[in-house]
This record gives structure tokens, sequence and C-alpha cells, in this order.
């Protein structure tokens, strides 16, 4: 199983150059659908179109489940955008893209997670509130994530706006064993191996 974890795919995004170059990517920006500032979205999708990736893009929330298949079983690299994690996993839950996720990084894709994309890889998400906000309409009955990674994932660490909030979950959860990454760090995880990569 192989994933990239980051905080701002547009910073780091580069290390992928050689790798993702003619590769066809699902692009799911899922997440960032109901948040007021979406910069972040338009700057990864110029990321991959600068290393010659074929984007297709699929909203799983809207988008019918046979073309979310259709775009998976095309796609050599899933990548999911940031936003608001509990959003997400809502969403990846009620149409069984989790379990779609996990079938095919069985079948030795890349999943590309970019802050709540990145995540929602972990197996329990409550830790993130202090930098998420639980949506109203959560349907799910726990803040069970994706179980991908043995690590939490705080993105953005002391970059703005997230300073406060980030340092925070730090500080809330010493004996979890969080991965912290600033905008200019990125995390390769291949064969239950993890290495942080700097900018």
């Amino acid at each position: 199983m192989r994933l990239f974890l980051c905080s701002h795919f547009a910073e780091v995004g580069s290390f992928l150059k050689g790798e993702v170059a003619g590769k066809n990517v699902v692009f799911v920006p899922t997440a960032s659908i109901n948040e007021s500032y979406k910069g972040y979205v338009d700057s990864a999708r110029k990321q991959w179109q600068k290393m010659n990736a074929n984007i297709a893009e699929v909203e799983i929330s809207t988008a019918p489940i046979d073309a979310i298949h259709k775009a998976f079983e095309s796609a050599d690299v899933i990548y999911f955008t940031g936003g608001n994690t509990f959003f997400l996993i809502d969403q990846l839950k009620k149409t069984g893209v989790d379990e779609l996720i996990k079938k095919h990084l069985d079948d030795g894709k890349l999943y590309v997670g970019e802050s709540g994309g990145a995540i929602v890889c972990a197996k329990e998400l409550s830790y993130i509130k202090p930098m998420d906000e639980v949506p109203e309409d959560f349907s799910q009955k726990d803040y069970s994530g994706l179980n991908l990674i043995d690590f939490y994932v705080v993105p953005h660490y002391l970059c703005p706006p997230f300073e406060k909030c980030s340092q925070q979950i730090l500080d809330e959860y010493p004996n979890l064993n969080i991965c912290a990454l600033n905008n200019s760090q990125a995390i390769l995880v291949e064969n239950g191996e993890k290495r942080k990569l700097n900018v």
C-alpha cells in the first residue's frame, strides 16, 4: 500500500513528478465543497496539470455510483483534496467509496491525500476537532476513519491560520502517534514504512 500525505499539495506535489506524468488521476474535491475558501483546490489542479497528469474530477457526494466506480477503475492515482475531514468521511462511508479506496490500494494504486484527505486515513478522527468542525448533518455513529495508517496526521502545523489549533491538538493528545506536517512537508508510506519529505 502506497500513500503520499501532505498539507498543501501545490507546494510538495513535485515529489511525484516522475511517477505521475501521463498517468490518470481521479481528483476528488468533495471535502472542499462546503468550504468558504477553495483556492487550494485550484492550485492542486494546476499542480497535477503541470506534472502532465490526466485528471478526471469526481465529486462523490453527487456523482452516480457507477460513474465513481468507472473513474476509480481507470485511475492510476487516487487524490483527495483538503476541506472538512468529517464531511469527507461521512460521504465516503455513505457511498461505499471507503471500501472502494481500499480495494484499489490493494491493487497497487497510489493514494494522495492533502490536509483533510490525509487526516481521513487514520483509524479515528476525533483528534482533529480543534481544526475541523463536525457538520450538523454528520450521519455516522462514530468518528472512525479509513484505518489505512497507524499514525495521525496534523496538517498545516504552525502555519497560518492554523497555528493555535494545530499546536492545541499536539498538547491535548500527547500519547497519540501524531505526524505533524507543515505546508512544505509530506509523508510517503510504502509497505508500512513511512518517510518524511521536506521541500
